[in-house]
């Protein structure tokens, strides 16, 4: 590298947080558009990979969550209302993007009213999985 450096410049961008409008989140829910679903999950899933060691996000620290909505075959409004204090434990336990990852999803699952939101919300939340795992999250 030039200048005796070990690594190319960050991108002074590289760890903003993508803007999710309630607009998009409602597309996403509501609506089930899946072009939307993968656009935001892609860039989130990238953000959850950037930053520190203890700003990043892990496939360990949200597994629980990911195994229960998993588990969950039909829209269950009270089980899927228990996975906002697990989110927020786990939030609370590691701070950082999984905090953020709280949040987004706190406010989707808010959104879900019936199976079909169900089934949008799973499919988005294991969409910024498995980005965050392409982008190289452990």
């Amino acid at each position: 590298m030039p200048n005796g450096r070990k690594h190319p410049p960050k991108n002074r961008f590289q760890d903003e947080k993508p803007d999710l409008s309630d607009d998009s989140l409602r597309k996403i829910i509501s609506e089930g558009d899946v072009e939307e679903l993968n656009q935001q999950a892609k860039e989130l899933g990238k953000y959850f990979t950037q930053g520190g060691e203890r700003e990043r996000l892990s496939s360990s620290q949200i597994r629980n969550v990911l195994d229960r909505l998993q588990r969950m075959k039909k829209f269950d409004l009270r089980e899927l209302q228990l996975l906002r204090p697990l989110l927020a434990y786990a939030a609370g336990r590691h701070r950082g993007k999984v905090m953020e990852l709280q949040q987004i999803s706190d406010k989707a699952i808010c959104m879900v009213k019936n199976d079909h939101q169900f089934v949008n919300f799973r499919n988005f939340f294991e969409a910024i999985v498995a980005y965050h795992r392409y982008y190289g999250g452990k």
